[in-house]
């Protein structure tokens, strides 16, 4: 038997977050269900975040629900790291969490990976320092895998003022986890980012700067775009790597947050 569903998120654009029994975290999408009998209901988004588990699957309170095994051989796998980052920001938009700052946003993930992992975490650091000066927001050796992670957090000002300057502290912090992973000080780098001033999420009118938004993506060969001088040389892409923004819609002409309620969006991870 398929492992089931032991608790549920709804997410944006009609997605469930689902974890299942055996530790498994994925995404199932349900816009293919949204024109059919009964879950045509589920059009409604209040109504769509209503979803929780009965017995062994996800139900609705008007008793649509989803064969199990569907959800588990159709979602979207993600690995461990991901989901706890994935939760963190569900729990932040829904004010379970209070985050002020992007040092707390660093903290907040780092205590979430200390309670996940417990005795498995054998080292974690903060600002830790490599050559030339190199620092990463957080260092952790997980089952002996050395793991970076950067994580941004551009809000914008008290008086509604949009962050405009945060791209090149973005694209210094991608070229960082490369550089690190190509000179073998981790195995394996995160990129973490969530904001609430939507630049960052709609194309801009300069494409010869580095772009963050929606859908954007660079690949392994290319040069990394100009912006500036970077305090990391590094010419030349070393892996792809794309920008997948949460908890936005789009109006028909940008990409706003999805509603009202929603304070940030927040990027999948973007794995080095």
């Amino acid at each position: 038997m398929n492992p089931r569903v032991k608790s549920v998120k709804p997410l944006c654009d009609y997605q469930l977050l689902l974890e299942f029994t055996n530790d498994e975290v994925g995404i199932y999408d349900c816009k293919y269900l949204l024109d059919f009998g009964v879950f045509k209901e589920l059009q409604d988004v209040n109504y769509f975040k209503q979803v929780s588990i009965v017995g062994d699957t996800v139900t609705w309170i008007n008793d649509q629900d989803i064969c199990p095994d569907t959800l588990y051989l159709e979602s979207e796998k993600m690995d461990e790291i991901t989901a706890i980052w994935f939760n963190l920001m569900i729990d932040i938009n829904n004010d379970d969490e209070l985050c002020s700052s992007e040092l707390a946003l660093v903290f907040h993930f780092a205590w979430r990976l200390k309670m996940k992992y417990q005795t498995r975490i054998k080292k974690i650091d903060f600002e830790k320092t490599f050559a030339n000066n190199k620092k990463l927001d957080l260092y952790v050796e997980l089952d002996n895998k050395k793991i970076g992670f950067e994580i941004k957090f551009p809000k914008n000002s008290n008086n509604g003022t949009p962050d405009t300057g945060g791209r090149k502290k973005i694209i210094n912090d991608i070229k960082r986890l490369c550089w690190l992973k190509e000179n073998n000080k981790i195995e394996r780098g995160y990129f973490l980012c969530a904001t609430n001033s939507l630049p960052f999420v709609n194309k801009g009118n300069k494409p010869d700067l580095f772009e963050t938004y929606q859908g954007s993506s660079y690949k392994k060969g290319n040069s990394f775009p100009e912006y500036e001088k970077s305090s990391v040389e590094l010419e030349i892409i070393p892996y792809d790597f794309g920008f997948y923004w949460n908890d936005i819609s789009h109006n028909g002409t940008k990409y706003i947050l999805s509603s009202k309620n929603i304070k940030y969006a927040w990027l999948t991870p973007i794995i080095i």
